[in-house]
């Protein structure tokens, strides 16, 4: 798609791309799935909403130039309200699941570090689809050190099913590479 390499100017923003790739790609899909297993989906879309509220909090303790004020705060309250209601509409009784819930807010977290990295990312000046590339690359290295520590089984045989081939095909391109592009 893009084949230049990316060449960094500075050995030193390589801690960036690392960590992104920590953050964004192993850690916060890492926490958000195994939420999922604990509590359910409607939970977790609510709770890992909340990422651009901890995003905005981290910016402002650590980009100095960004300062949060009433406005964020109140447009903030009417967006959650309007996902809570959206999610629970056809639900009469909300369960907490303790774990699940703190896993899905764990997730919004790190996607809130992620959020910080990328920006700093942009700002080196690279390509973004090289950059993009850099962070996958770094995420899929922390996947498969992650890999021993799960209950993971590769079966060769799932590539036989077209819904599975669709569905890898599409979270692989669609879902994961255009947004991160974009």
């Amino acid at each position: 798609m893009y084949p230049k390499i990316l060449k960094l100017e500075n050995k030193k923003e390589e801690i960036y791309f690392i960590f992104a790739g920590l953050s964004g790609v192993s850690l916060y899909y890492l926490f958000e799935n195994t939420a999922l297993t604990y509590t359910s989906a409607s939970n977790v879309g609510v709770l890992v909403s909340v990422a651009p509220f901890f995003t905005a909090i981290l910016s402002n303790l650590f980009i100095k130039s960004e300062s949060l004020h009433k406005n964020f705060f109140i447009g903030f309250i009417i967006a959650i309200s309007g996902i809570i209601f959206i999610s629970f509409k056809d639900t009469a009784n909300v369960s907490l699941s303790p774990m699940g819930d703190i896993l899905a807010l764990l997730a919004a977290m790190i996607w809130a570090v992620y959020s910080l990295l990328s920006k700093k990312i942009s700002e080196l000046g690279y390509n973004i689809i090289q950059c993009t590339r850099r962070i996958f690359f770094y995420g899929l290295i922390f996947m498969i050190i992650m890999l021993p520590f799960f209950d993971f089984k590769f079966d060769i045989s799932l590539f036989n099913n077209f819904t599975v081939i669709f569905n890898i095909l599409f979270l692989g391109f669609g879902a994961c590479s255009i947004c991160f592009v974009t």
